[in-house]
């Protein structure tokens, strides 16, 4: 959907454009334990990479850029933090600022890669509170992820795939024991029961 990969066969049509043609409808956030941030770049700058796409030469100090850069960080919580050096921000924060940075395109559509994968409960806590937030202005929104924890509370609707559709509805109905072992095999019981420090069996290996 992002028009990173190529489709290998049938066709994809995001509001009747191919995915490539899409792109302004479409946000995309990245795992950010993929992203290198070895780099001394305020949450400002982070976010500010958003608006890349809106044709402007002086995004820096386009007043009507910074009024929707602080608009980004305070849908996320973290204005405060604008000036801060994205290194000593924790691992909920940078996912957040990822959102912000996407917000700041104006999307219709976000796709969320793995968004819990380097964050606490508590963080994760916080980042789904934001995405429910962002869901109230009319976004859609896809997450993917492998963790079906809670996966009820958490989602309207569920697309399982293992090399095909699994299932598609909602996880209070489709999400079944059958569902899960299509997607998994036999490690569907070990996945169900992980939690952070506890990974299926007694000594948490």
């Amino acid at each position: 959907m992002a028009g990173l990969i190529p489709l290998s066969h049938g066709s994809l049509e995001i509001k009747g454009l191919t995915p490539n043609k899409a792109k302004q409808f479409i946000g995309y956030v990245p795992q950010n334990n993929q992203i290198n941030w070895n780099f001394p770049l305020s949450v400002k700058q982070v976010v500010e990479m958003g608006l890349t796409n809106k044709n402007t030469f002086n995004i820096f100090s386009n007043k009507k850029n910074s009024k929707i850069i602080q608009d980004s960080l305070s849908k996320v919580g973290l204005l405060e933090k604008i000036d801060e050096n994205v290194n000593n921000l924790s691992g909920g924060q940078l996912q957040r600022v990822l959102l912000a940075r996407t917000l700041t395109q104006g999307a219709d559509i976000l796709l969320l890669d793995e968004a819990f994968s380097a964050v606490d409960i508590g963080a994760e806590e916080d980042v789904m509170n934001i995405i429910n937030d962002i869901k109230q202005d009319g976004k859609t929104i896809l997450i993917a992820t492998h963790d079906i924890n809670n996966i009820k509370e958490k989602y309207d609707e569920v697309l399982c795939l293992n090399r095909h559709c699994c299932a598609f509805g909602d996880p209070s109905e489709v999400l079944t024991e059958g569902v899960i072992e299509e997607m998994y095999g036999s490690h569907n019981q070990i996945l169900k029961e992980h939690r952070p420090g506890n990974h299926g069996n007694q000594n948490g290996n």
